[in-house]
């Protein structure tokens, strides 16, 4: 019998115990990757322990094959034909939605929204053919290693779980992002959760002028406003900037006025939040007008 099996079916036991005795209100979190030649799901109580089973992932709809190489003229047509499918609402929905439960898939499709609905045409513009400089496309490889073909659209797919997405502003992780957002279950925010989203934006104003989003991570990771953890607020953070709610008018978000990958670089380097967070700061504060559009309400301070 594989030892390594072996180990890991006694580290379920141990570990089932622990969580039978673990308090009602911890919260369980299923993740799903690839270790070694091992598929693993990650069941993740937010107190930072963890437990580690085989499943059958494919079944559930964490992992996926190797995606097939697709042209930029396809991608594009594929983003427009899935944006039309999806409506503002239904992201911000799900957005808000994910406040309460933490429930992460749900809120990456924000930002992923918002970026995919906001690229305008063009042509492809790099000097290799299996990438585009302005809405951030890459080519699948046509012939993927070994190490490839492991992780692929799965490294995507932990992601979203894990923080709620990582690479909004890239075009293959927001079509892959809003198609999977399709097939999940429809949702409806509470009260309580736009009550979270009102408490988060209400930091800005607490925030001296030149403060910028590290500093508002900070402030509302300490005031404990929703469960979460600084990694995640930071994506938050992210996603806020993307559909516009954190931005300014020096940079504005995708949808006023689109910008290459050349033209995302914050203006520090130890600045490494996405654009256009990365170049907002407090003094800027929140883009009411782009909170209506986004979210259907107007903020009230």
């Amino acid at each position: 019998v594989n030892m390594k099996k072996i180990i890991m079916i006694m580290s379920f036991i141990i570990f089932s115990i622990f969580l039978s005795s673990c308090d009602k209100e911890s919260e369980i979190n299923r993740i799903t990757f690839m270790c070694d030649d091992e598929i693993i799901e990650v069941i993740e109580i937010r107190d930072n322990y963890n437990i580690y089973f085989p499943i059958d992932p494919e079944k559930e709809g964490y992992m996926f094959d190797y995606p097939k190489s697709i042209s930029h003229e396809e991608l594009l047509h594929q983003i427009r034909c899935t944006v039309d499918s999806i409506s503002h609402k239904e992201v911000a929905d799900a957005f808000l939605y994910s406040l309460s439960t933490r429930k992460l898939e749900y809120r990456s499709a924000l930002g992923s929204y918002w970026y995919a609905v906001s690229i305008p045409k063009h042509i492809e513009s790099s000097s290799c053919a299996c990438k585009c400089d302005f809405c951030n496309y890459y080519s699948w490889r046509e012939n993927p290693s070994e190490y490839d073909l492991k992780h692929g659209l799965n490294v995507l797919n932990f992601e979203r779980y894990k923080w709620g997405g990582v690479r909004h502003t890239s075009a293959d992780y927001a079509l892959f992002d809003l198609q999977q957002f399709r097939v999940l279950p429809k949702v409806k925010p509470t009260e309580e959760d736009k009550q979270i989203l009102h408490e988060i934006l209400s930091c800005v104003y607490e925030l001296a002028p030149h403060n910028k989003a590290g500093k508002l991570q900070e402030q509302i990771t300490r005031k404990r406003i929703l469960k979460s953890n600084a990694a995640e607020i930071d994506v938050l953070l992210d996603i806020l900037g993307i559909c516009g709610v954190l931005s300014s008018d020096q940079a504005p978000c995708y949808a006023e006025q689109f910008v290459d990958i050349h033209q995302r670089f914050p203006l520090e380097f130890t600045n490494d939040r996405a654009y256009p967070v990365n170049r907002w700061t407090a003094s800027d504060g929140i883009h009411r007008k782009r909170y209506e559009i986004v979210f259907g309400e107007i903020f009230e301070t």
